[in-house]
């Protein structure tokens, strides 16, 4: 067999492969594109922004709420009808790691934060998304007290924005029909 004739399958294959994924990628339509749209009318971008997230308490709950507000809305127009209510809760538990056993001290933690949160509709109270999502954020604990106490707040700041992208992801992959 000539090398020419081994080419010709390859080619034939490479040109099937080309052909599907041409067909294939027609079906592909972004999420967050203004013509997806959603379960409760309109696009999901506007579903997006239509939600309305009262205060959560805790560090974590007020650094989540300020980055899911700039992730659905973008800290856009103050004006936009909420047509929708997001109700979450956020629980944190610390687990060491770690134990330098010479003077007791744990040397590393990891931050568990879970955000339990249900998105209804206003008006009617329909149950439009729920979830749980749990983060695991590791920080290093020093002899410094104040350095410790820095690591372990930069921990819940980082927890809060994995969280809020996470919810926001799945808001919006629930929210499309």
């Amino acid at each position: 067999m000539s090398s020419s004739e081994a080419a010709l399958p390859r080619r034939s294959l490479l040109a099937a492969m080309l052909t599907v994924a041409a067909l294939a990628g027609g079906c592909f339509q972004p999420l967050y594109s203004d013509y997806t749209t959603s379960t409760t009318g309109g696009s999901v971008k506007a579903a997006l922004r239509g939600i309305e997230i009262p205060e959560i308490k805790g560090l974590i709950g007020h650094n989540f709420r300020n980055e899911l507000v700039f992730e659905l809305d973008g800290g856009g127009d103050p004006d936009i009808r909420k047509t929708s209510k997001l109700e979450a809760a956020i629980a944190e538990a610390v687990e060491v790691v770690t134990v330098d056993y010479a003077n007791g001290r744990a040397d590393s933690a990891v931050l568990v934060a879970t955000a339990t949160w249900k998105l209804t509709q206003n008006g009617t109270g329909t149950v439009l998304a729920s979830g749980t999502n749990s983060v695991r954020i590791p920080y290093e604990r020093s002899s410094q007290r104040f350095a410790t106490v820095r690591a372990a707040r930069d921990a819940q700041i980082r927890a809060a924005k994995n969280l809020a992208t996470i919810v926001r992801g799945q808001i919006a992959a629930d929210l499309t029909s």
